[in-house]
């Protein structure tokens, strides 16, 4: 009776097995479309133009080519006259791949960057899975490492500070980074230390990092006394930069920089 029973158990699991491994290949792959990713970046040539190849799947092969609608997305800050977009997307029959390319010119993105999503429309067949956000930049040339003379001119709300302060001459480094990113050796140029250093001790250089962007200089930070400080700048057709900053104290100050 025990091996009769175990028999039984034994027949019954090859039966269940069999009937799943049946369902299995019973089972049609999902009718869906999407894009490779999710996300990706491009960094357009000043003046020029460049191209994002864009890849798409689906989850089933069928015997005929099939074409979807790709379209823009009203979330898309990136102005229209700065890229073209292929209408469709074509998979080719016995495939479940194919790409698209984006092309962009460097018409009106914004110093700022801006961002292109893309999605693919949905049929009553297939399902489009999400959309693709591009987010788009400007390349621009930089060039602004090197030792600068530097006058600096500001005011401070704290009362232990002197005040006004015109013309304060400092030397400051600018160390190329990264592309477009420079360490400053002292983003106030000296301003803080004149300010600061009798009445707080605050007597060192404040380092910061700054980007520039096709000549519009930029950073935010913590300056030594806990508040955000934003700092915007130029580079000018001379060749000189103008760096201003304001922390969340009110202290503003500007400061123009020539290369030495």
């Amino acid at each position: 009776m025990k091996k009769f029973f175990n028999l039984f158990f034994v027949l019954a699991a090859f039966s269940l097995v069999v009937v799943g491994c049946d369902y299995d290949d019973d089972m049609e792959p999902l009718s869906y479309v999407t894009f490779g990713e999710t996300s990706g970046e491009i960094a357009v040539p000043q003046n020029g133009g460049g191209s994002f190849d864009v890849s798409v799947y689906t989850g089933n092969v069928t015997g005929s080519d099939r074409t979807f609608d790709v379209m823009v997305a009203e979330s898309s800050t990136l102005p229209a006259d700065s890229y073209s977009v292929p209408a469709t997307v074509t998979i080719p029959a016995n495939s479940n791949e194919a790409s698209i390319t984006v092309d962009f010119t460097d018409t009106s993105i914004s110093n700022a960057g801006n961002s292109l999503v893309l999605s693919i429309e949905s049929t009553p067949e297939v399902t489009a899975g999400d959309p693709l956000a591009i987010s788009v930049s400007r390349d621009c040339p930089s060039e602004l490492e090197g030792t600068y003379s530097v006058l600096t001119s500001g005011q401070s709300t704290d009362g232990a500070a002197p005040d006004p302060v015109v013309d304060l001459p400092y030397t400051v480094t600018l160390t190329k980074t990264g592309t477009n990113k420079y360490t400053v050796s002292d983003i106030f140029a000296g301003i803080y230390i004149d300010w600061y250093c009798d009445a707080y001790e605050y007597c060192v250089d404040t380092e910061a990092t700054i980007t520039d962007v096709c000549g519009n200089l930029s950073s935010t930070f913590e300056e030594p006394f806990g508040t955000e400080t934003n700092v915007t700048g130029t580079v000018n057709a001379d060749g000189t930069l103008t760096i201003s900053f304001e922390n969340g104290y009110g202290d503003t100050a500007t400061s123009v920089y020539t290369k030495m």
